[in-house]
């Protein structure tokens, strides 16, 4: 992992003003990290956790309320314009002409970023072959499926040869086979260049994909680690059990085994510090254990050590 810091984050706090009906809302409080040149690091949280808060930030969409933002050595409050040509952004909701052509798409999108139009045609050429998108580049973006037409977003956002790559839930929409090879276009683009990439996630999986995760809830930074340092930290393997009358089986569990388990959506989770006999649980508890699930911990793991609450059902209650 190279040392060098190119995003310093300090103190930085955000809160929406409230109206006559509803009260100002602090999205994000004093959330200070760095992030090194190269890594791969992922805002891992629910709706109304801060992530998009934060993105707007980085991207120079919002002003905070406080703190301070260094990228690339520049400071983001007093030099927007400068930091906005080290970026790339691929945001959640499409911004593609579904009327134009890639190319016209990656035209435009190139005259606003200033690329003078000596350089674009040779720039969009040289993107789209490296995207494998050069055969596609007079298909009308409306013709597309869904996971080409995130490469060609993602297309638009290389085109200034950005330091720093900024992807806001990229996969969302998209199914499971797009959504690998999505993913295999940013590990190649990583391979390639000396690209820092932020992404902003719900979903586990690409989470885990990061060399280190930032877990946000309530607008609080929560930990921030690789996943599988995350991971350990929580503890041995996590045994679910599901049962009738769960309150008390959770008093008794905890005199029998002496571990202090967490109900969480009605499911009693034990993080093991040390083996047990499963054959035993069952023999003892059989009449009132219905299922056991023994797992390793996983990020959904960290998340509920933390707040007592699966990201999932965060997720919905957003």
């Amino acid at each position: 992992m190279a040392s060098q810091v190119i995003i310093g984050i300090s103190q930085l706090s955000h809160t929406y003003p409230g109206t006559r009906k509803t009260a100002s809302k602090e999205a994000l409080k004093k959330i200070s990290l760095d992030i090194h040149a190269g890594e791969m690091v992922a805002f891992l949280g629910p709706n109304g956790s801060g992530k998009s808060t934060l993105l707007r930030i980085l991207t120079t969409i919002l002003r905070p309320s406080s703190g301070s933002v260094w990228m690339g050595g520049l400071d983001l409050i007093k030099n927007p314009h400068a930091v906005r040509r080290c970026l790339g952004v691929v945001f959640q909701s499409p911004a593609l002409d579904a009327k134009l052509k890639v190319s016209e798409n990656l035209k435009a999108a190139g005259l606003l970023y200033g690329i003078p139009r000596k350089q674009l045609k040779q720039r969009i050429e040289s993107v789209l072959r490296g995207m494998d998108l050069l055969e596609r580049c007079d298909d009308l973006v409306e013709t597309l499926s869904g996971g080409l037409a995130r490469r060609v977003e993602l297309a638009k956002a290389l085109l200034p040869q950005p330091r720093l790559l900024i992807l806001d839930e990229p996969t969302t929409g998209l199914d499971p086979v797009a959504r690998q090879e999505f993913w295999r276009t940013i590990e190649t683009l990583r391979a390639g260049d000396a690209l820092t990439v932020l992404v902003s996630t719900h979903m586990l999986d690409e989470a885990e994909r990061c060399d280190r995760v930032a877990i946000l809830h309530q607008g609080n930074l929560l930990a921030f680690d690789q996943p599988g340092r995350l991971q350990c930290e929580v503890g041995g393997e996590v045994l679910s059990i599901e049962g009738d009358d769960i309150g008390n089986l959770q008093e008794d569990l905890r005199e029998f085994l002496n571990i202090e388990g967490r109900v969480v959506d009605n499911v009693l989770r034990l993080t093991l510090s040390k083996s047990i006999s499963l054959d035993d649980l069952r023999q003892k508890f059989q009449n009132r254990i219905k299922k056991l699930t023994l797992s390793h911990p996983s990020l959904d793991d960290v998340f509920v050590h933390f707040t007592g609450k699966h990201l999932a059902s965060e997720e919905i209650v957003s």
